[in-house]
Formats: structure tokens, sequence, C-alpha cells
């Protein structure tokens, strides 16, 4: 035979050999392509043109708003107020409850590192030592716990193994990758569940702290009408001594007096458990923080408030955005449902060294090595596949309701921002007009009774019988 011949003839075979080998690997790579169960797309939501149609007089003109700019990051700074901003800083920074969530977003990024540990092979070491005695009665070598071989009945003999396990599960269905896919969505949507805790922890710092300066306002008023009202008590009781008016007006005024000096501690008391409240959301001890006594209208602006585009409140809400990731986990768990279905393929192999005799342990005659692909087909387990898609669908479905109502609960929320700024503007006007009335009626007021026109409690007029101030 023609040596060329016979070169030309193994060349061929090792070329084919390697085309085979390497379309087989395409077949898989492209099976593992394939992902069962929908792909997701974002479900259609009604949203307004404008916020026109969300306001009471059907237009924003006149509002302390502006629509074509959102919102900045730190956009408390917006208030001019400096306490203001190390409270809210502080407590992005030590409040418990945001670092709990912090740790949850940690916690769900690892959950989507380890769903996607099983898209690569598996592999383990095993080493070990068995003392075997063969039975004496029983002439068939046992199948497992002893190895092959020659050893007569009633023989001793030493087993030394040390192998390396290869297994791994092809994703020809994508059942690992829609699970890598929900754990994914899940752990953004811990991100933005985190985003929400801490924008809810600057809104509830900004209204404790304004509350907190109220109460500081309300103090100032009511020593200020204890003042007041003390005044009141020394001239009638001046006019008392002289005859002019009876006891019973100086009376009734010791019992406003009594009144209003008992409404001072009960504010005081209130001022402490806000300022408690504030240090809870700190993340301090109560009693830390050191804020001194300021009278809201000198540290409240109004500020011009972004509100941007309706389409925009979609990408900026993180309740929005938490809820449409759940979503999406929800649907990618469909998929993976509808993979178990489907056969499991796997390529498993083991190879190492097994030997009798610990001398040639590690020696190439003492190899050991078996590979090969693994199918299991699921035929009967009762109601499980079946049961477990349609959890997986009717989770969705609940979810996508849920989605739906939280955008309408956001367009709702606005909504009520947008009519608290036009009617409380309006309220503003009449309550000026009012705390001028009564201003005006309570100057006529004393000055007829000094005159001796009217009785005390013309002075003294109120709904609630007590002397009224403006408050």
């Amino acid at each position: 035979m023609n040596p060329w011949l016979v070169c030309e003839f193994f060349t061929i075979r090792a070329s084919c050999h390697w085309w085979y080998r390497l379309t087989l690997v395409v077949f898989v790579a492209s099976l593992q392509a394939c992902l069962l169960g929908p792909d997701y797309h974002t479900p259609d939501s009604a949203v307004p043109q404008n916020w026109d149609t969300m306001t009471m007089q059907g237009e924003t003109t006149g509002l302390l708003v502006t629509v074509g700019s959102v919102p900045e990051v730190s956009w408390w700074h917006m208030f001019e107020n400096e306490e203001l901003n190390h409270l809210i800083e502080q407590a992005l920074e030590r409040n418990h409850d945001l670092r709990q969530a912090g740790f949850r977003v940690l916690e769900a990024r690892a959950l989507t590192q380890g769903a996607g540990a099983g898209l690569y092979p598996n592999l383990s070491v095993n080493g070990s030592y068995t003392r075997v005695r063969r039975s004496e009665t029983f002439l068939v070598s046992p199948t497992s716990g002893t190895a092959p071989g020659f050893a007569p009945p009633g023989a001793n003999f030493n087993l030394w193994n040390a192998s390396l396990d290869l297994r791994w599960e092809l994703d020809l269905w994508g059942r690992i990758r829609r699970s890598q896919e929900a754990f994914s969505a899940e752990a953004f949507a811990s991100e933005m569940n985190r985003r929400a805790i801490a924008l809810s922890l600057i809104s509830e710092v900004g209204q404790g702290y304004f509350r907190l300066r109220e109460f500081d306002e309300q103090l100032e008023i009511a020593k200020h009408n204890l003042a007041l009202q003390q005044d009141s008590l020394s001239i009638i009781q001046a006019r008392a001594d002289v005859g002019l008016i009876s006891d019973l007006d100086v009376k009734r005024a010791e019992i406003l007096v009594s009144e209003t000096a008992a409404q001072v501690p009960e504010l005081r008391r209130l001022r402490s458990v806000q300022q408690h409240q504030l240090e809870l959301l700190s993340g301090v001890q109560p009693n830390t923080l050191a804020l001194e006594v300021k009278s809201l209208r000198h540290v409240v602006v109004q500020p011009i408030i972004p509100i941007g585009l309706p389409a925009d409140l979609l990408q900026r809400r993180p309740d929005i955005l938490e809820m449409e990731e759940n979503l999406k986990a929800a649907n990618a768990r469909i998929g993976e449902a509808r993979a178990h279905f489907f056969p499991t393929v796997a390529l498993t192999g083991t190879g190492g060294f097994q030997t009798s005799e610990f001398e040639q342990w590690f020696h190439w005659a003492s190899r050991n090595v078996s590979v090969g692909p693994s199918v299991s087909l699921p035929i009967f387990e009762g109601y499980t596949n079946v049961a477990r898609l349609e959890v997986a669908e009717t989770r969705y479905h609940q979810m996508l309701e849920q989605y739906k109502h939280t955008i309408l609960n956001a367009f709702r929320e606005v909504a009520d921002v947008l009519s608290a700024l036009q009617t409380r503007q309006e309220q503003l006007v009449h309550q000026h007009r009012q705390v001028q009335a009564a201003q005006d009626a309570r100057e006529l007021a004393e000055i007829r009774y000094r005159q001796g026109l009217v009785t005390y409690l013309d002075v003294c007029w109120t709904p609630n019988g007590s002397c009224y101030q403006p408050n």
C-alpha cells in the first residue's frame, strides 16, 4: 500500500473527527439559546398628557410648580435650611431601617449570583480510604461499597480512591437562565425598595423638623398670650380694688391665665416627643440632638416645586420601578416553571486513581475514568409541574394588577398635592383676614372695657369661651 495514501487517510479522518466535535459544540450552544416562557414587555399604562387635568381649575398656572424640570437628587436643599440638611444627611447615613434595606439589597445580589452558578460546570475532589473484607458466603461481588476485583471470599484488602467529579447541566430550555433573570429583577426591586425607604425617610425628617418648629411657634404664641393675659389680670385686679368692677371679672381673668399657663408645659412635652422622633430617625439616642428653639416663620421657605412631565413619573418613582421589577421577576418565573416539563440533560464524569496498594495509588496504571451524558425526563409527578406553572401565572397577574394600582396611586398623590397647593393659597388669604379682624376686634373690646361700656365677657369672646388670641 502506498504510504502517502495511508497518511492522507488518517489526515482526512482526523479532520472529520474535529469537524464532528465542532458541529456538536455549535449544536449544543444553539440549544443553550432556547428560552421557554414569554419575554417581558412593559404593560401599557394610561398616562395623562399634562397635569392640568388633575387640578381643580383645569390648569397649573398660578401654582408654585414648574413642569419643565424634574427634582434634583438633593431636592431638600430647596428649603435653604442648613440645619434641616444636616438632619437629613445624618438620617441617610445612620437610620437603621435604611441600613437594613441596604443589606437586603446585598442579599438579593448574592442570590442572583448563586442563581447563575448552574450555568457552569460543577467540579469536586473526593478522596477516601476503605478497609474491606469479602464475605466468605457471598460468591458474587457486591455492586456497591467495594471495588470489583479478584479478591477471593474472606479476603481482606485496602481501597484507596482519589477522584475528580464533574457535572454540567445543559440549560437547554432556559430554566436556570429564567431563574437568574427573576433573581436579577428581584435584586433591582430591592434597590428600588431601598430608594423608596430613603425617600420616605427624608419626608419624615422634613415633616418632623417643621412640626418641631411649629411647636416652637405655638409655644412662643402661648407665652405671649400668657403675658398679655397676666397684664390684663393686673389691670382688672386694680380696677376691682377701687370698686369699679366686681370680683367675678377677676376670677374669670384668673381662669383664663391658668388655662393659658397650662398650655405651656403641654407644648413643651409635645416638642420633646417630636425631637425624640427626629432622633430615632437619625439613629441617635434621645436628647442627643441640639435643636435650639426657632419659630416656624423664621425657617419655613415655600420653594418652587419641579414636578416634570406625567410620563417622567413612571421612571422617577421608586415604588413604580420596584413593582415593575417584581413584575419582570414574576414573568421570568413562568418560563422557569414551563422548563420543568422538559427533560434535564447533563454531562457527568469522574476521573481519578483507585487501587488497593498505597504505593501504586497515583500511578498511571491506577487511573479510573468514566464520562457520559445523562437525561432525566419527568413522566408522572402528580400535579407538581402543572401547579407550579399555574402558581407562576397567577402571581404574574397579581403583580400586574398591583403594578397598575401603584401607577394610579402615584398620580393620585400628585393630584392631591396640586389640589392642596391651590386650596391652601386661598385658605392662607382668608386666614390672614381672620387674624387681622380678630386683632381689631380685641383692641376695640379692650377700649370699650376700659371705658366701662362692656363687661370682660366681651373681651373674651370665642366659641370655646377662652380669650381669643390669633394662633
